[in-house]
């Protein structure tokens, strides 16, 4: 852990800091962990265990909470995080085709990340935009009515 730490020292000095603004907040572990995983990239234990230590927290009970919610990465992920939603409007409107070929042009499977970090890949049940189907997310932004054709050019634009 003491590698971690020193390899990222100025992102543990954001992070006390971030603490110590926010201890007697009532929501302080999710805050806190919501606010080190945006400035990591992701949760690894390294990071869980040092948030426990700050805050009198479990790691057990850390844990849970990095796995419960989908939020939460406990991986570091590509610079686009791509999103397919399976949910039953998209899948009905081909959404397995559109994993399929982002799988394919991108060279990964979903819950993958590329080598380069440039790519990672996921798909869900629902992202909640379902109002026209199918839907992919970029980053949080929302591509919908997305057909296999549309794929390469929104790729593209991910330069």
């Amino acid at each position: 852990m003491c590698d971690f730490i020193s390899k990222n020292k100025e992102l543990f000095n954001q992070l006390d800091f971030f603490i110590n603004s926010a201890q007697n907040d009532k929501d302080a572990l999710m805050n806190t962990l919501l606010y080190a995983q945006n400035i990591f990239g992701y949760l690894p234990k390294d990071v869980q265990i040092y948030i426990g230590d700050k805050l009198n927290v479990s790691y057990s009970e850390i844990d849970y909470l990095v796995n419960f919610y989908h939020y939460f990465t406990t991986e570091l992920k590509g610079k686009y995080k791509i999103n397919v939603c399976l949910g039953s409007a998209c899948s009905k409107n081909g959404s397995s085709k559109i994993l399929s070929e982002l799988e394919n042009l991108i060279g990964i499977k979903s819950g993958q990340t590329t080598p380069d970090m440039k790519f990672s890949l996921e798909s869900s049940r629902c992202v909640g935009a379902c109002r026209k189907p199918p839907i992919i997310t970029i980053n949080g932004k929302v591509y919908d009515n997305i057909s296999i054709e549309d794929i390469p050019l929104i790729l593209e634009n991910c330069k």
